[in-house]
């Protein structure tokens, strides 16, 4: 326990001492060389051929293989209250703004958290969003489903019967409430 104490102990000094500003770590290394001075490479390097306006000025110029070249060029910033910006942009930049905070509106109007509205993206996500559908949806549906008749080669001829639907019962008014019941919870769920 007491060699873990002083190894602590260590570590920590150690850290301090190191501890410095990054700029004193920088090393700079480079190797001794001869300038042959050549007069007609050096007329040649500054001919206006190889010369080209830096970032689009005409007073600097640099040379074509200069490493500035390669630099970003970052345009000076305007305020947007400054900008001029055409009736058609404008309509463009408030229909862009309507869909982009459409969601949080409705959000704040239905008086839905941030943490609800993202738990709800993650189950549709999730899950597909899927949903029950209604009443008018199912018999829809069901109207749209068809019967084929089909005879294997080998099997009889059976005489289908013509089923006759049943007229649907009422239900009670203890069931309609314990269904409305349940389209609350689900849709709570959903929305929760």
């Amino acid at each position: 326990n007491l060699k873990k104490r002083k190894k602590k102990k260590k570590k920590k000094n150690y850290l301090k001492k190191t501890k410095k500003d990054p700029a004193q770590f920088l090393q700079v290394h480079g190797r001794a060389c001869k300038v042959h001075l050549d007069s007609a490479v050096a007329l040649a390097a500054e001919s206006p051929v190889n010369m080209m306006p830096w970032q689009g000025d005409t007073n600097n110029m640099i040379d074509r293989f200069d490493v500035r070249a390669h630099l970003d060029h970052i345009p000076d910033y305007t305020p947007p209250l400054l900008t001029t910006i055409s009736p058609e942009q404008e309509s463009d930049e408030r229909k862009c703004n309507y869909e982009r905070y459409r969601g949080l509106v409705q959000n704040d109007f239905a008086g839905i958290s941030e943490e609800q509205c993202l738990y709800q993206i993650y189950i549709d996500e999730l899950y597909g969003g899927l949903q029950r559908p209604s009443e008018d949806e199912k018999k829809k549906l069901a109207e749209k489903k068809a019967s084929i008749g089909y005879t294997y080669e080998d099997s009889t001829v059976a005489e289908v019967e013509k089923v006759v639907e049943k007229p649907e019962e009422e239900e009670s008014p203890a069931e309609e409430e314990s269904n409305s019941d349940e389209d609350e919870t689900w849709r709570w769920m959903w929305t929760n």
